[in-house]
């Protein structure tokens, strides 16, 4: 699922996505990263998608995190197991400094049942 939400996330405006822990090369702004993890109710998992911009891009970060990725990322997910999924919309973190690389993030988190089908 995460590959394919990964594929998903790359047709966008911002083509630099990877995967949490993947690798230790942080590419440069902007970039996303995709950080599985379990979902807070039962049977769910949810996805932490982080988005990492320059200082001064707060409306493109803003617009991508709040309108692009759910335009990318709506309707059905087929997996390459044939199973198809429906990301639900959760929440969202405000943009905030990171000290690191003079570079500002926001959060927003998708969540899907385990059970496919969905």
């Amino acid at each position: 699922m995460v590959n394919e939400i990964i594929a998903r996330l790359k047709e966008g405006t911002i083509k630099n996505v990877v995967l949490f822990s993947d690798s230790m090369k942080i590419p440069p702004p902007p970039y996303v990263v995709v950080k599985p993890e379990t979902g807070l109710t039962a049977n769910t998992r949810q996805y932490r998608i982080i988005i990492y911009h320059q200082q001064g891009m707060f409306n493109a970060l803003e617009k991508y995190t709040l309108v692009e990725m759910d335009e990318l990322l709506g309707g059905y997910i087929d997996d390459k197991e044939g199973g198809r999924f429906r990301l639900h919309k959760g929440g969202y973190t405000d943009i905030t400094a990171e000290p690191e690389g003079n570079t500002f993030f926001m959060e927003r988190i998708y969540t899907v049942p385990l059970l496919g089908n969905q």
